[in-house]
């Protein structure tokens, strides 16, 4: 089997292309996230909506 990579012709195939490409990106999260090492946590949710239902509620009765 020698036969190069990318049907011969010098040029990587699409798929090495895309490997390489998802494995650099891949690398610079990675990176950026050890790096600034960000708070991923998602805020208390607020009961906004539920006080608007009740006062809604309410004005009807």
């Amino acid at each position: 089997m020698n036969q190069k990579f990318g049907g011969g012709t010098g040029t990587p195939s699409l798929a090495w292309y895309c490997v390489v490409v998802i494995a650099s990106l891949l690398t610079g999260a990675s990176v950026v996230h050890n790096f600034f090492k960000p708070n991923l946590t998602l805020p208390p949710i607020e009961n906004g909506a539920d006080e608007a239902i009740q006062r809604k509620a309410q004005e009807k009765q």
